[in-house]
């Protein structure tokens, strides 16, 4: 039996894991997670039947580690777009076409994220939530708050705005979001229509 490294080892443990959550995405986005079936992830990941669970416990500890692995993904395509912009205002725009930028990219992706954050299963949605907190957080530190600081954002529930931007920004990042899709500027002048203060 070969001896590995143990960088070596933490290697292929990285890319053994890749490959399941890469499957695992192809089969949740599919079947959903109810249908979603962990031999055929397994399989699709080029390894015998039950080698997930060499690397998760289970099931749900897979969909929450695919969850969180796009949420993480998409999270850092985004705030890459939107940290360079020099006003709150342009920071929205950004966010919007950056995250619509990645449903286009990861079609896949997007779908299973609004089935998790919109389907029945409670558990899930909750995943989800959690897993997309640090964009939310974002959103309201770095657009709404940043916004009413600098005065140009009339003065509103911050956590509040920032939950209904970040609906807007997951729902038109999926299949459902077709208008904002569309025109991602226009979703941004709306949502900064309600912010900006009255001159």
């Amino acid at each position: 039996m070969p001896r590995y490294k143990s960088a070596d080892r933490e290697r292929l443990v990285a890319e053994a894991r890749r490959r399941l959550l890469d499957a695992a995405l192809g089969e949740f986005a599919a079947q959903g997670y109810a249908g979603a079936n962990i031999n055929h992830i397994s399989l699709a990941a080029g390894f015998a039947q039950g080698t997930v669970y060499n690397y998760y416990p289970s099931k749900r500890a897979l969909f929450a580690a695919v969850i969180g692995d796009i949420a993480a993904r998409q999270g850092e395509l985004v705030l890459q777009g939107a940290a360079s912009a020099p006003t709150p205002a342009m920071r929205l725009e950004r966010f919007l076409a950056a995250g619509l930028a990645f449903a286009q990219g990861f079609p896949a992706a997007a779908r299973l994220v609004a089935a998790t954050l919109y389907g029945a299963d409670a558990e899930a949605r909750a995943l989800a939530q959690h897993a997309y907190e640090p964009l939310a957080s974002y959103v309201t530190k770095e657009i709404v708050l940043a916004g009413q600081q600098e005065g140009t954002f009339r003065t509103v529930d911050a956590e509040l705005a920032g939950a209904a931007i970040m609906a807007l920004y997951l729902c038109g990042c999926t299949a459902h979001g077709a208008p904002l899709r569309a025109n991602p500027r226009a979703a941004a002048a709306l949502i900064l229509e309600g912010l900006r203060r009255g001159t």
